[in-house]
């Protein structure tokens, strides 16, 4: 098969979890498979950052932007995923094209797989305006109910979207995520990022986003009934939310601003040093389709207290310790847990590390490439290939 991935609407450091799972995607499929033919559509901001890929992908720059201004949007997701990338799959002679930023080219003239990571627009409603709210869902319900096939994250994800999009299940495809941290980071950076950066032994870790549903704000109103001053260091990483409340003013208001450290966006190598050092991960998000950072603090050794909601029971498998995200009460009960208690801490570590094995970019690799295998013969009405990341997952069990 000759495949093509859309890229157009990647812009580098600012989506988190998607562009993790976007070049974990990528670096799987390099290793995995050396007989299909990919050409990657990357745009002028992200195509510099794509490198090392194997002799059967080829990387092609498309003079379109990743901005998120109302007119580079409409450039880059009418201009250029509807029409541009419409020429491109017939001039490429492509089999499958896929977009895995929860859109497609909906005249492509091949089958189109579209990765629809969550349906968070619906879930979280203040996260957004209402008006944008509803051109998600219109946009978003017309891509999925075009496209070939659906691929997710999640079970918890299939569900939500079978019902909420009105698919035929066998439509929609699970490929997991897995952990996008180097474990071999130098510890010789970490000295002078701790002083970069402020950090005090020991802190927990929180990581944030644009979109308010990571529910900082209640982690901060927990934090702060832990009297932490002189004890414990919050340090949060990442971009703040655009919509909300602003979190330095929150922390402000309950008197625990010197004790709250907001680093900003860290790079890779840089994010692997302070999760690997932190005492442990506060994940209270109101929503997640995946939760990529619990598996990675996992996977580094590092106890997780985070939100019973959404996809995260199904992802942590019983290694963590789980609250309400919406009672500071039950955060700030988990969080002092896991910081004091040392026997539930070790049981924690090792069953994070047996729960982060469960997930790989090579196994997710594969899962993928069925879904391409399905898509290819669901456009050609050839009799569709066993889907093995169709059946029910054995990997989901709870530890």
């Amino acid at each position: 098969m000759k495949i093509g991935i859309n890229l157009l609407g990647l812009r580098p450091a600012m989506i988190g979890g998607v562009e993790t799972y976007i070049r974990g995607l990528l670096a799987g499929l390099c290793h995995v498979d050396h007989d299909n033919e990919y050409v990657i559509f990357a745009n002028r901001d992200n195509y510099a950052t794509f490198s090392g890929l194997a002799e059967n992908f080829r990387l092609e720059r498309c003079e379109f932007a990743a901005g998120w201004r109302p007119w580079s949007l409409f450039v880059t997701r009418v201009l250029g995923e509807q029409l541009y990338l419409t020429w491109r799959a017939a001039r490429e002679q492509l089999d499958v094209l896929h977009s895995p930023l929860d859109t497609i080219s909906l005249f492509a003239p091949c089958a189109t797989a579209m990765t629809l990571h969550d349906i968070n627009f619906d879930a979280v409603p203040e996260a957004t305006t209402a008006f944008r709210r509803r051109l998600a869902r219109i946009l978003v319900k017309a891509c999925a109910r075009h496209a070939t096939v659906v691929l997710t994250v999640s079970e918890f994800s299939r569900r939500e979207i079978v019902r909420e999009m009105g698919l035929a299940p066998e439509r929609v495809k699970v490929t997991y995520n897995a952990s996008g941290r180097d474990r071999s980071a130098s510890e010789n950076y970490w000295p002078g990022l701790a002083r970069k950066i402020n950090l005090r032994l020991p802190y927990i870790i929180a990581l944030s986003s644009l979109n308010p549903h990571k529910n900082l704000g209640s982690l901060i109103a927990a934090f702060a009934r832990l009297r932490p001053e002189g004890r414990w260091q919050l340090v949060v990483v990442g971009h703040l939310p655009t919509r909300g409340v602003c979190l330095r003013e929150l922390a402000l208001s309950y008197g625990v601003e010197r004790a709250v450290t907001f680093t900003g966006y860290l790079s890779d190598g840089e994010l692997t040093l302070a999760l690997r050092h932190a005492r442990m991960l506060a994940f209270p998000s109101l929503y997640e389709g995946f939760g990529i950072p619990v598996i990675e603090a996992m996977s580094l050794g590092v106890p997780v207290a985070c939100s019973n909601a959404a996809a995260l029971p199904e992802v942590t498998g019983g290694a963590a310790l789980m609250f309400n995200p919406r009672d500071p009460a039950a955060i700030a009960s988990a969080i002092s847990r896991l910081l004091t208690d040392e026997r539930l801490r070790e049981r924690l570590i090792a069953a994070g590390y047996k729960n982060a094995r469960r997930f790989s970019w090579s196994r997710t690799s594969e899962q993928t490439l069925a879904a391409y295998r399905y898509a290819y013969a669901a456009k050609n009405r050839r009799s569709l290939p066993v889907d093995p990341a169709a059946a029910p997952s054995h990997q989901m069990q709870e530890l």
